[in-house]
Formats: C-alpha cells, sequence, structure tokens
C-alpha cells in the first residue's frame, strides 16, 4: 500500500490544478504543495471528490470488469468454450497468467480508489475552513459508503464463503490513508467494519436532499450549488447506501436486518416515488429503449465511455472468440422462453448486421435520443434488489412470494402459485435480473450453491467449491503480509 499514497495524491492533484515552479527552493513535499492548492477551495474540494467517482468508472472495477466482463464470466453468464480468449476465467483457472493479471488489476485498482477516499476524508478534515459543516458531511458520507462498497466487494471476490468459513482470512481494512500495510483480518471482522463504515455513511448523510427531492434534485439548499443536490441519483446517495446495508446484511446472514432494511426503502419507494418502476413502453421503447430502467435505480455510475466497452465486449462484429454471448439454449433457459419478459427483447436480440444468428447483449448500447438521462449510467443499486432481498427474508414465506409477484409482474410475468418453490424462484430472478450487472457470481457464493449451469455447455452444471468461488489473493499482497 505504501508505495501507491505518494502516486495517489499526485494523480488525483494534477488533475486539478497546475504547480508553480517559481519557488524552486521550497522544500515542502511535492504532494503536500498539490494538497493545499486543490484543497484551497470549495470548487476544488468538489474537484477531488469528483475524481473518486471518475476512479470507480476505471475499467478495473465497475466500468467493467466488477459489473460487465471479469466477475460475469465466474458467474457463468457467456459462452467462453473453445479457444475464447477468457477460456481459463470461465473454468476458474487462476494460476493461468489472462486471470492471475486480470483479478491482480481489480484488486490494485480497487485498494487504489480506497487509498483515495482516505486521502479525501483527511484532507478535507485538514481544511474544513473552505466548505461548510453540512456540505463536508454529504461528501464525505458518499467517501466513507465508497470505501465500504470497495471493502466488502473485494470481501465477495477474495473472502472465504462466508456462509461456511466467516471466521477464515480474507482481506485487510484500511480506513485511515496510510504507507503501511494493513494485516489480512477474518471475513466477519471486515464484514464488521463494512457496516461500521455504513452506519457512519448515514449518519453523515442525515441531510441529503434525495429523500425529500428526487435523485435529480430540485432544491437550492447548500446555498444554491447544484453540486450537492443535482443528479443524486448518480452519487452514493442516503438511499444507495441503505440498498448496500441490506445486500450487506443478507450476505452476513442477518436476514432479519435485511429485510429491515430492505422493507424500509419499499415503503418509502410507495410513499415517495421518486424511485418507480420503469414502465413497459419505456424499457422497450424502439428507438430509445430504457435497458437499464434507469427509473428503478438508486445509484447508477456515470460512464462515459460505456458505448466503447459495449462494442469490445458485445458487438456483433466481434469473433466468436472474443464475443461475450450466451449459447441460445442457455439464454432461453434463464427466460424461460418467454420474450414478454421486458429484460429480454430489448437487450437481447439477433442482430441485424455482423453476421450472428444468435441473440446478443445489448444492454448497454446507445439510444437516438441523446438527451436521455441514462445515456452512460450503469445501474449499481435498484429496486428490483430490495424486492429480492424482502422476498428472500420475510418472516412469511407467503410474504416472500408476494414481494416476487410484484417484481415479476413489473417485468411483464404472471404471479407464481402460491405452492411456488421460493428459492428457486428468486435463483430465477437473479439470473435474469442483473446481466451485465455483476451480482450472479456474488449472489451463488453467498448461497453456496454447488452447482451452477455451465455456460460453455448446451447442457449441465459447473461443479462449485472454495477453490472456484474464492479467488486467490494478488502475489503482490500476499508478498507484502
Amino acid at each position: 500500500m505504501n508505495k501507491y499514497l505518494y502516486k495517489i495524491t499526485f494523480i488525483l492533484l494534477t488533475s486539478i490544478t497546475a504547480v508553480s515552479c517559481s519557488d524552486f527552493l521550497d522544500v515542502v513535499p511535492q504532494d503536500k504543495i498539490l494538497e493545499d492548492q486543490a484543497y484551497s477551495s470549495e470548487a476544488g474540494i468538489q474537484n477531488v471528490h469528483n475524481g473518486i467517482y471518475l476512479q470507480l468508472a476505471n475499467a478495473n472495477l465497475y466500468g467493467r470488469q466488477l459489473t460487465m466482463d471479469a466477475v460475469e464470466i465466474l458467474g457463468q453468464q457467456f459462452n467462453m468454450s473453445g479457444s475464447h480468449v477468457k477460456a481459463t476465467i470461465s473454468t476458474y483457472s487462476y494460476a493461468e497468467a489472462l486471470p492471475k493479471s486480470t483479478f491482480a488489476a481489480i484488486w490494485v485498482t480497487a485498494f487504489k480508489t480506497i487509498l483515495s477516499t482516505n486521502k479525501f476524508l483527511e484532507s478535507i478534515d485538514q481544511h474544513s475552513d473552505k466548505i461548510s459543516k453540512e456540505k463536508a458531511d454529504l461528501l464525505k458520507g458518499e467517501a466513507i459508503a465508497i470505501r465500504a462498497m470497495l471493502h466488502f466487494d473485494m470481501l465477495r471476490m477474495y473472502g472465504p464463503i462466508y456462509k461456511v468459513s466467516p471466521a477464515d482470512p480474507s482481506i485487510p481494512y484500511y480506513d485511515l490513508a496510510q504507507t503501511t500495510n494493513n494485516p489480512v483480518l477474518p471475513a466477519n471482522e471486515v464484514m464488521a467494519k463494512i457496516i461500521a463504515d455504513l452506519d457512519l455513511a448515514i449518519s453523515l448523510l442525515k441531510e441529503d436532499p434525495f429523500p425529500t427531492t428526487g435523485k435529480y434534485g430540485t432544491t437550492t439548499a447548500f446555498d444554491g450549488n447544484p453540486y450537492y443536490y443535482k443528479n443524486r441519483g448518480q452519487r452514493m446517495n442516503i438511499m444507495a447506501v441503505k440498498c448496500l446495508k441490506a445486500r450487506v446484511l443478507l450476505y452476513a446472514g442477518d436476514k432479519t436486518g435485511a429485510f429491515a432494511v430492505a422493507n424500509e426503502l419499499i415503503n418509502y419507494v410507495k410513499a415517495k416515488p421518486y424511485v418507480y418502476w420503469t414502465p413497459f413502453l419505456e424499457a422497450t421503447n424502439t428507438s430509445n429503449p430504457d435497458r437499464i430502467f434507469s427509473s428503478e435505480n438508486f445509484f447508477a455510475l456515470s460512464d462515459l465511455t460505456l458505448y466503447n466497452k459495449q462494442k469490445l465486449i458485445f458487438d456483433s462484429s466481434l469473433d466468436d472468440f472474443n464475443i461475450y454471448a450466451p449459447l441460445l439454449s442457455r439464454l432461453n433457459a434463464v427466460f424461460e422462453s418467454n420474450d414478454n419478459d421486458y429484460r429480454s427483447l430489448p437487450s437481447w436480440k439477433i442482430p441485424i448486421s455482423g453476421g450472428k444468428t444468435q441473440k446478443t447483449f445489448f444492454k448497454y448500447e446507445d439510444v437516438t435520443d441523446k438527451t436521455k438521462e441514462f445515456r452512460f449510467q450503469i445501474p449499481m443499486f435498484k429496486l428490483s434488489e430490495l424486492y429480492l432481498i424482502a422476498a428472500e427474508t420475510a418472516p412469511v414465506p407467503a410474504d416472500g412470494i408476494a414481494y416476487l409477484n410484484t417484481l415479476r409482474f413489473n417485468r411483464g410475468l404472471t404471479n407464481l402459485a402460491a405452492t411456488a418453490v421460493l428459492a428457486t424462484e428468486i435463483t430465477k430472478e437473479y439470473r435474469k435480473e442483473f446481466m451485465g450487472e455483476g451480482q450472479l457470481f456474488f449472489y451463488y457464493k453467498r448461497i453456496n450453491s454447488t452447482a451452477i449451469p455451465n455456460g460453455s455447455a448446451a447442457s449441465g452444471n459447473v461443479t462449485m467449491n472454495a477453490l472456484k468461488y474464492v479467488v486467490p489473493l494478488p502475489d503482490e499482497e500476499i508478498n507484502f503480509q
């Protein structure tokens, strides 16, 4: 970790301000000069804060690997058979060169971003005279929530199967901008720190305008500065943090706590529908389909390079060894051969060019109307997940079916029978709901599924175990422990 501290400070701050070279005999360290200049005004603080979100959209994080690429391959979402360039990831061959470098890059980028959040939190406190406490609390709450989110996803990927071995070694936790490596902690200790960070973030975000004005913001609070109230749905607002907390509590096995948080948010949405189910005509619009169901997202990450990534991964012009596409039989099985599902037709179709005869993925394809709010957005926390969490954790099974039926109704599907097997139906919905969003593999790992459908074969399953679910720590981390 120590070798990244100066680099992080330098990269973040040089992107904001240039350094005067007139005082070349000044012995103050370069990173300290940059920091003082960056934090010399409220606008500078905002720029550094926004830089953290730009890091989240890095291709090694939620801009690709943790949403639509590596973690989806681990979840067997695509056909990676034969000589596909990513075949070794799909077979969990973590010691091979490509998986090893891919997951090392994810690790390094995640902890660099964590270091950035910690440096921001340290620096904003040191320059508290430049920004009001109300504004600082909002920015700090978001940063702490981001720190928790990144640690949680590193725990989900590199930590043990929590349901089976919660006390096993997992990952380090960093809550300071330090130059020394922290020890690898038991998974349950990391989980406790994540939950504590989320609770701290929620307390700091108590004045978040989202709950009263919605995710696009209409208030002129915070001295009328739009940075603090506009487009709250593209930031780690208090509602998104609570969604994350529900996800974390469920992963930790606290079903009572997860249900309480999910149900609180569901009731909030019913009372103040700033977040609402995306209507059929918006989801399936011919020219401007809202394939990400943007009205349902509490937080969607903005990525201005999204459509380039769509072309690099899913475009029909790619050859069979490079495109990420499912076998048709597998895709039909996921959607139960039902194209009435809103998640099927807009995002999966046979392309009119490129020579492909199987359906390819269009979820992140651009739309005709360039003014659409959902352009360049990747879903991070959304309404449907709350209903899935509530369905799984409801004290009464019949209520679980009711939550699931609400989700199904808003995806164009009929109600389940009262005798339906709840766990089976929840798994089916996870397979449909999160394609290209990076949640399915973590769902399988959370429930410790011993077998999952083999995405690279027309039938059959992949037998799963800890050796496949637990991505090894990178050599660089092990060598510093």
